[in-house]
């Protein structure tokens, strides 16, 4: 799949002149169209992402530190300015960047491990909470079903009371009687 420069900018987060003055800087091949503009790959793209993250990584150092040798070569009042060389590809193997790429992937691994352990114990610190919320709930449920067995003990047992009114007998229909009555 051939990508653009200015889909290349967009995804890296940068101007497509950024990557146009990299592809000229770096001299990484690229194939280009009819009109002249680069078409970059995914093999390319990468590589673009490890000269961001160079440019990045030089821009935060000092720039003693950034060229060993150019502590040494400093320019003094009388010394004319010298420009300084342009990093290539070379730069990005080095065994310093290897080596940061290690220890940034090592960190990530520790960063996910402590993760993983605060998550776990989040969910066990829960599991406690759920588990004393249940037996609180067991505790009263049984409570209130000894008060329900008392209360129909209670009930069962319970003689009828004085104090009741009784219930009136029932009246007798007479009602159809009489009414045959009449016809006989």
């Amino acid at each position: 799949m051939e990508i653009k420069t200015t889909d290349v900018a967009a995804r890296l987060g940068v101007s497509p002149k950024t990557i146009q003055r990299w592809v000229r800087k770096y001299d990484i091949p690229l194939r280009k169209n009819e009109a002249g503009h680069y078409l970059f790959d995914e093999k390319t793209i990468a590589l673009l992402e490890r000269v961001k993250f160079e440019q990045g990584a030089a821009l935060e150092r000092p720039a003693a530190a950034r060229h060993p040798s150019a502590a040494a070569s400093l320019p003094t009042d009388n010394q004319p300015k010298q420009e300084a060389p342009s990093p290539t590809l070379d730069v990005l193997r080095q065994p310093s960047f290897e080596l940061e790429i290690a220890r940034i992937s090592s960190r990530l691994d520790q960063l996910e491990q402590q993760l993983g352990q605060k998550a776990d114990d989040v969910v066990s610190v829960q599991l406690l909470h759920h588990r004393r919320e249940m037996e609180e709930i067991t505790a009263r449920l049984a409570a209130l079903e000894q008060l329900v067995a008392r209360l129909e003990q209670q009930l069962n047992n319970k003689p009828p009371s004085s104090h009741e009114p009784p219930q009136p007998p029932k009246r007798k229909r007479r009602g159809l009687r009489r009414v045959i009555g009449l016809f006989a």
